[in-house]
C-alpha cells in the first residue's frame, strides 16, 4: 500500500501568499508571463519561467538555475516565507466556476512509485526530467505537488468533510479561483489520515509524471531520506474534473473531400448544427471545419480510449501525423476560451477542429494498471494546484 506522510512544510506568509503563488495555465501567452515576472519579484514564475525575462536564454541555461536559487534565497532572507515547526498535513480546497475540489497535501514515497504502487500512464521526456532534476538540486525546494488520485474511499472523504467544517486557516482568491487551506496539526487527525490512506491499494498520477520521474532519478543517485519523498496533492477520484484535449489540425496537403472519404472508412458521419461542440457519448467526435459541423461515430472501436482510436484512425491514417507531440500541424485545445478561438479558426480552409469526449478515471486507472501509456495530451485534469502555494525542503536535512 502507498503511504502519505506529514512534513515540515514551507509556506509564504499570509500577506505574501497571493503574490507568491503562480500557475502558468492562468496566462494566455509567454508575453503575459514575462510581464508578471518583471512586475512581481515574489512570483513563483521566477523558478519555472525566469528564462522569459531574457531574449536569448534557453530554459536549461545555467543562469536560469542560478536565478531560481536566488529567488528562494530572497524569500527566506527577507522573511517572506515560514517553515512549520512540526510535521503537518494540509487539507486544500480549490473552487473554480462553482466547482470545488478537496484533497490532502502531504508527502508520497518515491519508492512506492518505483514499486508501482504509484502508477503512471505517460511517457516522459528526458530533457524535461533533467530540467526539473537540476532545479531541485540547485534550489533544494519542491514547490509544485504531484497530483495523485485513487479509487473512491467514502471513509476518507467523510474525514476530510469533517476537517473542513471548521474555519479555514488561509483563504484567498486569485485568477478566478478561491483557495482554502486547513492546517492539520492535531496528532489524532494526522494519524486518522494516514490510517485511511494506508488502506488504499494504489495511487494514480494525474499530473506530474516528469516531476515523479525526476525525483526517482535523484533518489537513485543519492538514496537518502531527504531525497526520498515528494510533495503530493492527493484527491479522491470523485474530486477530479477530467476534460479532454481537443485537436486542431491544419494541413494543406489534403482537401475536405479527401478527408471525408477517408473518415467514412471508420466512422458514421452525420451533419449537426453549428452550435454543437460537445460529443454526447463515448465513441463520438465532433468535427468543425469551413464546410460545416459533423458528428463522427466510430464504427468499430479498437481501443479503450477514444483518443487512442482518434490518433490511429484520424491523425496517423488520414493526416500521416505519427507523433502529435512533435508535429506543428496539431494544436491542443483544452479551455473554453481556447475552444471558442479554435471554432473561429476552423472556418478557414484546410483547418479541422476535432472535439473529443472525456475519458473517465476508471479508464485512466485501467491503462495504468496494465502498464500501458496514453497518447500525449489525452486529459486536462482539474484542479491545478498553483506553484508556490505549498513548498517542501528537498534533498537537505
Amino acid at each position: 500500500m502507498p503511504i502519505l506522510k506529514p512534513f515540515r512544510a514551507i509556506q509564504a506568509k499570509p500577506e505574501f501568499i497571493k503574490d507568491v503563488t503562480a500557475n502558468s495555465t492562468n496566462f494566455n501567452s509567454e508575453e503575459e508571463m514575462a510581464k508578471e515576472l518583471f512586475a512581481n519579484d515574489l512570483s513563483y514564475l521566477h523558478v519555472t519561467k525566469n528564462h522569459l525575462m531574457f531574449s536569448k536564454i534557453e530554459r536549461n541555461s545555467d543562469v536560469v538555475y542560478e536565478n531560481a536559487k536566488d529567488y528562494f534565497s530572497y524569500l527566506f532572507e527577507n522573511q517572506k516565507v515560514d517553515q512549520f515547526k512540526d510535521e503537518i498535513f494540509f487539507v486544500y480546497r480549490q473552487t473554480h466556476n462553482d466547482v470545488s475540489h478537496t484533497g490532502i497535501i502531504g508527502l508520497c514515497d518515491i519508492v512506492d512509485y518505483q514499486n508501482e504502487r504509484i502508477r503512471k500512464h505517460e511517457h516522459t521526456r528526458p530533457a524535461t526530467e533533467l530540467f526539473i532534476a537540476n532545479l531541485l538540486e540547485d534550489t533544494n525546494v519542491i514547490g509544485e505537488p504531484l497530483l495523485l488520485s485513487h479509487h473512491h474511499k467514502q471513509s476518507l472523504e467523510d474525514l476530510l468533510r469533517w476537517v473542513i467544517q471548521g474555519e479555514s486557516d488561509i483563504e484567498f482568491k486569485k485568477k478566478g479561483k478561491n483557495h482554502q487551506i486547513w492546517v492539520v496539526q492535531d496528532q489524532d487527525v494526522k494519524f486518522a489520515i494516514q490510517s485511511e490512506v494506508r488502506n488504499i491499494d494504489a495511487f494514480y498520477i494525474m499530473d506530474g509524471h516528469h516531476r515523479a520521474a525526476s525525483v526517482s532519478n535523484l533518489y537513485d543517485e543519492n538514496p537518502i531520506d531527504s531525497s526520498r519523498y515528494c510533495m503530493t496533492y492527493l484527491l479522491d477520484c470523485n474530486q477530479l474534473k477530467i476534460n479532454p484535449f481537443h485537436r486542431l489540425v491544419e494541413v494543406a496537403e489534403i482537401d475536405f473531400k479527401a478527408v471525408m472519404e477517408q473518415l467514412q472508412q471508420d466512422f458514421w458521419i452525420d451533419e449537426v448544427p453549428d452550435y454543437a461542440v460537445r460529443p454526447e457519448q463515448k465513441g463520438e467526435y465532433i468535427l468543425k471545419c469551413q464546410e460545416g459541423s459533423f458528428r463522427l461515430s466510430l464504427k468499430s472501436p479498437n481501443h479503450l480510449l477514444d483518443v487512442q482510436d482518434f490518433e490511429q484512425k484520424v491523425l496517423t491514417t488520414i493526416f500521416n501525423i505519427t507523433d502529435s507531440r512533435l508535429d506543428d500541424r496539431v494544436s491542443f485545445i483544452s479551455t473554453d476560451d481556447q475552444i471558442t478561438e479554435a471554432v473561429i479558426k476552423a472556418q478557414t480552409e484546410n483547418t479541422y477542429l476535432f472535439l473529443l469526449h472525456p475519458c473517465t478515471f476508471e479508464d485512466i486507472a485501467l491503462i495504468s494498471d496494465n502498464n500501458e501509456v496514453m497518447p500525449p495530451k489525452s486529459t486536462f485534469v482539474e484542479p491545478k494546484c498553483d506553484a508556490g502555494l505549498f513548498m517542501q525542503r528537498y534533498g537537505v536535512d
